[in-house]
């Protein structure tokens, strides 16, 4: 994890953005070059010429400020080496050029990132079986590749961010009079794959006396909201706020504080019935406000994801303890498989469950802390449908 320098260009398009967009990371409303900062994670990569990696990365904690755009870079460093014989009865000459391909992909992507470039090697004249060996040299010198999100929402949360990155050295030989020939190559990539998010660190003031404070999914479209306090004050009221973006949010309800307890202790509860229709991640914080004190703090941010982008399932509750429930998007019955994997596609548990529609999967074992996939195929149909949870910590 590391703070790096940011561009000036970006940052002034940061301190646009920051006019706009209100409460979210200043009580000024503004992101400054004062306020803005970079968290950045990467991973060291190898490679023969072509390898296809599965990264997870953290995803953006809401509350450590308001996120204006992430970006992916592949830094590529690559060693080539060849031989070239002439397989051919008569004299040649014979036109290399080198490529190289880098991909992006995931379910945190709206379009997947593809870049390629090429540089001409030059020409080889050969006479008939004659063969020259090139030793290793850098074909690339600290190639990158890079692409910037500015659709943030799929990389918040507390959970994990999966990509797909694809690194492909390729070759064109071709020869004047078409003439056959061998050719082999010894390549050695070393890469720096890189996911920065550029944010704004919020001047909101957080709530100290909050013992509890969770958002999960109890249904398919309800939202349980609970949380607990120590200290509770006379005529303290709690605005629950909701969002679609960590940026813009609206109050969808006010309770009123009460102590359920000598020690001044309360516990809260609030169902969020979501419309029939809602989908992708949702987000929610408590606007505290002490009005004899004239103090107004927030809670932290929470998040729920009901269905993921290119998820086809419902899967709750979400956060999960020891069962989750699954709903395939289908109207009639089926027989399952039902597949738990961790996010780097171990099993952990298969079950088969005949002639149903709503499926309960109970844990055999208990899950530690993360994030898993769950897979259910059709055994008849051979549908495949797919959907995420989170397992807290305990």
């Amino acid at each position: 994890m590391k703070n790096r320098a940011i561009p000036t260009l970006l940052r002034n398009a940061c301190l646009a953005f920051g006019l706009m967009t209100g409460i979210s990371f200043s009580t000024h409303g503004q992101c400054t070059s004062a306020n803005l900062s970079t968290l950045t994670y990467d991973t060291a990569l190898t490679s023969n010429g072509f390898a296809l990696y599965n990264l997870s990365f953290p995803q953006f904690n809401p509350d450590s400020g308001t996120l204006v755009s992430v970006k992916m870079a592949a830094i590529v460093n690559s060693q080539y080496g060849f031989t070239l014989r002439n397989a051919d009865s008569m004299a040649s000459t014979y036109a290399l050029t080198l490529g190289q391909q880098d991909q992006i992909s995931g379910l945190s992507m709206a379009v997947p990132y593809s870049n390629v470039t090429t540089q001409s090697m030059g020409n080889y004249p050969l006479s008939a079986n004659q063969s020259m060996t090139q030793a290793p040299f850098s074909f690339l010198n600290n190639y990158l590749a890079s692409d910037s999100i500015t659709a943030v929402s799929p990389f918040l949360g507390m959970g994990q961010v999966n990509l797909s990155y694809q690194s492909f050295t390729f070759s064109n030989l071709t020869a004047v009079n078409n003439a056959a020939y061998y050719y082999s190559a010894g390549i050695a990539t070393n890469i720096s794959f890189t996911i920065q998010y550029l944010y704004c660190r919020g001047n909101v003031v957080l709530a100290t006396d909050l013992t509890a404070w969770t958002a999960s999914l109890a249904a398919p479209q309800t939202v349980q909201l609970n949380w607990g306090t120590a200290n509770e004050l006379a005529g303290r009221q709690y605005v629950i706020q909701r969002s679609t973006d960590n940026t813009t949010y609206t109050d969808i309800a006010t309770l009123d504080a009460y102590a359920t307890a000598d020690d001044g202790t309360a516990h809260y509860t609030y169902p969020d019935e979501l419309p029939a229709s809602a989908d992708s991640t949702w987000y929610y914080r408590l606007q505290i406000h002490d009005t004899s004190a004239g103090k107004l703090t927030y809670s932290p941010v929470r998040n729920v994801t009901l269905t993921a982008p290119g998820e086809s399932m419902q899967v709750y509750p979400n956060p999960a303890t020891n069962f989750i429930n699954l709903i395939p998007n289908q109207q009639d019955a089926g027989d399952w498989q039902v597949d738990i994997l961790s996010v780097n596609g171990s099993l952990i548990e298969r079950d088969v469950y005949m002639q149903t529609r709503n499926i309960q999967v109970n844990f055999r074992s208990q899950l530690s802390a993360g994030t898993y996939l769950v897979r259910a195929t059709d055994l008849h149909g051979q549908k495949v449908v797919t959907g995420s949870f989170v397992v807290l910590g305990h």
